[in-house]
């Protein structure tokens, strides 16, 4: 049974209420998952052109902060992963903070380097990345 099609249908419902949660409560609720921030990023569809926003778990490094395109270790990138690579430029919120960032994928020898931090932030990142045979993507996003 292919659990994929089934799994992403949830996740569709999940983003969408949280994504509500989050803007109705300011991150106040489900503003944190493994003691990182949950951020809203807003982004413009590659595809559809329509604004998108998506929760997304990031792991803060240094003045940066970092987006993995994990989606639970399925065998597609998400969505959001395409947005991204057509439009860099995103806006963040982090709790009550907006502000507007550049994504940057790293390359694999970069990610390689960043991979410890990023399972040491939330170790559910190397379960992904055994179940899945694609690359994981990781975007550095930096305040411009």
């Amino acid at each position: 049974m292919n659990t994929y099609r089934f799994v992403k249908v949830i996740m569709k419902f999940l983003t969408l209420l949280h994504t509500q949660l989050y803007k109705k409560l300011g991150g106040k609720f489900l503003g944190t998952m493994f003691g990182n921030p949950i951020c809203m990023i807003v982004t413009k569809g590659s595809k559809s052109g329509k604004i998108r926003e998506i929760p997304l778990l990031t792991i803060p490094y240094q003045e940066h902060y970092l987006l993995i395109a994990s989606s639970g270790g399925s065998p597609v990138h998400p969505a959001w992963y395409f947005n991204l690579v057509n439009e860099p430029r995103i806006k963040m919120t982090i709790k009550s903070k907006t502000f507007e960032a550049h994504a940057k994928e790293l390359s694999d020898q970069e990610k390689e380097r960043m991979w410890p931090i990023i399972i040491e932030a939330c170790p559910y990142y190397e379960d992904y990345r055994k179940q899945t045979d694609r690359k994981i993507p990781v975007f550095l996003c930096s305040k411009v």
